[in-house]
């Protein structure tokens, strides 16, 4: 997928986090917005049952420019662990499922 060279890194973020959005909705994950990032949860009642009652897997993605790779846009954890380069969605999707559960 490829974006306009015009477009503020701001915008470009949140572009791109809508399109991850989609995807993680897309295999049953709940999402939602907020200001510079995305919260994905996983209520499903395996996960719940995983990792208690009272526990929601969870965690905030955001996406910025990644300076080691030549500035392109990574996703990352909110400990600010990279997820995955934000053109390559399956394995953004195969990392946050192996981090907060398959959504069952």
């Amino acid at each position: 997928m490829s974006f306009p060279e015009h477009e503020s890194p701001a915008v470009e973020s949140y572009v791109r986090l809508q399109v991850l959005g989609m995807h993680l909705r897309a295999h049953r994950f709940t999402i939602h917005h907020v200001a510079g990032g995305l919260v994905v949860r996983n209520m499903t009642p395996t996960a719940r049952s995983r990792y208690g009652a009272g526990e929601v897997p969870s965690d905030t993605i955001t996406c910025r420019p990644r300076e080691e790779d030549g500035g392109r846009y990574w996703y990352y954890t909110s400990w600010q662990q990279s997820i995955a380069e934000a053109e390559r969605i399956t394995d953004a999707l195969v990392m946050i499922k192996g981090y907060l559960g398959v959504p069952g």
